[in-house]
């Protein structure tokens, strides 16, 4: 997509694309990000007063839920792209660091609960849970996952991360949130 074909489209000149947005990767990137913030704000808000196993489980759900369903397209094409040799900055950090914001949030509240190991550094942390999970991601894009097993190899991978840097109630809810999925899957 050009710039003139999607200044043409909105009705506006191409000048106020560019005053607004400074490039085309802004435009993509601007699009990216109301794609993040249209699924999983609502979700960060609806979450906040539950446990941090409950919040990771809410995002590892909501995340499998809209990559398999009305995101499939999506996420495929976005996972190529995120993982390509050279994808464009901007266009990365879009993709990267919204998610790293809001996993941020669930591991802040696990360091106000006092359940956080004191050698965690957090954006480090953050960032290869995203890492973590979007390399599970492309594995499904790749057909290495199954739809039916994304959930399960998500929500353990990241939910053993998150046991390897937790202590207390907050370990013990992960740890028994892996296990209850464990369960389910055995049972299926």
């Amino acid at each position: 997509v050009g710039m003139r074909d999607l200044a043409e489209e909105c009705g506006v000149a191409v000048t106020t694309l560019y005053n607004q947005f400074g490039s085309r990767e802004g435009v993509i990137g601007a699009a990216l990000h109301a794609v993040f913030r249209d699924h999983f704000v609502p979700l960060a808000e609806r979450t906040q007063n539950l446990s941090p196993a409950q919040q990771i489980d809410a995002r590892i759900t909501a995340a499998t839920q809209a990559i398999l369903g009305e995101l499939r397209e999506y996420s495929r094409s976005t996972m190529s792209f995120y993982f390509s040799p050279t994808p464009h900055p901007l266009l990365r950090s879009e993709l990267h660091d919204f998610v790293v914001v809001d996993f941020r949030h669930v591991v802040e509240d696990i360091e106000r609960r006092g359940d956080l190991e004191p050698w965690v550094d957090i954006p480090s942390f953050t960032d290869d849970i995203v890492t973590q999970h979007y390399s599970l991601v492309m594995k499904w894009v790749q057909g290495y996952i199954r739809d039916q097993d994304l959930h399960t190899r998500c929500l353990r991978a990241i939910g053993t991360s998150f046991m390897g840097v937790t202590h207390g109630n907050t370990r013990l809810e992960i740890k028994q949130l892996i296990a209850a999925d464990a369960g389910r899957v055995a049972i299926v």
